[in-house]
């Protein structure tokens, strides 16, 4: 369901939706072909999940989000995504078995995305995140977040730097994490490492203090929004 109260068991997706951005100001709202990208987001998770929710830090956002009849949640002072995840589930009472973290910026996330981590969800101290394979030629740049798997599908390194070395194609990041509601709350605990300080990966403090990550690959096709150039090519995509 689109909007409503999140309900105390089921799947719960929340979209962190922070406005400023320096490469991107505005970016939740920034326009895909006539829709907010926020709005396309919350689009892709309402048939898969059993309520999507935004938690932004601005009113305009809130108001775009609402207008698309979807809730959202405010919540400010946020070091991270998944802190403005945690701080608006507090919110919401708690709610649900699974607890899905889908980034803003990811305007093609839809049900092939999603219906792995519901019908294989994480127990425990356990993560699980999403990943697809793409040519070194296309995962130069920083922004493109990448991972060294091992035994298990269980992720053991992440880095902005391609891994691991001498890997063609090697295994793209997507912003989708879905936790149970005990690795949230432990992942949350953590803090930042000098690992996570020096990627500028969260997950990484999260692999140093015990937490499984498990990686589900497949043909995730999509485009996460990191500049303006990514906008123009999911603004291509959608019209």
């Amino acid at each position: 369901m689109a909007g409503g109260i999140a309900p105390s068991t089921g799947t719960l997706a929340i979209v962190p939706a922070r406005y400023g951005s320096s490469r991107l100001p505005g970016k939740p709202l920034a326009d895909i072909a006539g829709v907010p990208m926020i709005v396309r987001v919350l689009r892709g998770l309402s048939d898969t999940v059993d309520t999507a929710v935004a938690a932004t830090d601005d009113e305009r956002v809130a108001r775009a989000v609402r207008a698309a009849g979807f809730q959202s949640v405010m919540v400010k002072r946020a070091d991270s995504g998944t802190e403005r995840v945690y701080l608006a589930w507090k919110i919401l009472g708690s709610s649900g078995n699974v607890i899905i973290n889908v980034q803003g910026d990811e305007p093609m996330v839809c049900r092939e995305w999603i219906k792995p981590l519901v019908n294989n969800p994480p127990v425990d101290d356990e993560v699980v995140t999403l990943a697809r394979a793409v040519p070194l030629s296309a995962a130069g740049s920083p922004h493109c977040v990448k991972i060294a798997v091992g035994r298990g599908d269980r992720a053991l390194y992440f880095s902005r730097n391609p891994i691991p070395f001498r890997a063609d194609p090697v295994l793209e990041h997507l912003g989708v994490y879905a936790f149970s509601p005990r690795s949230l709350e432990r992942c949350v605990s953590f803090g930042s490492t000098a690992l996570s300080s020096r990627e500028n990966l969260e997950q990484l403090a999260w692999l140093e203090n015990g937490i499984h990550i498990r990686v589900v690959s497949g043909d995730f096709n999509g485009v996460g929004v990191d500049t303006p150039e990514d906008l123009e090519r999911a603004v291509e995509y959608f019209s």
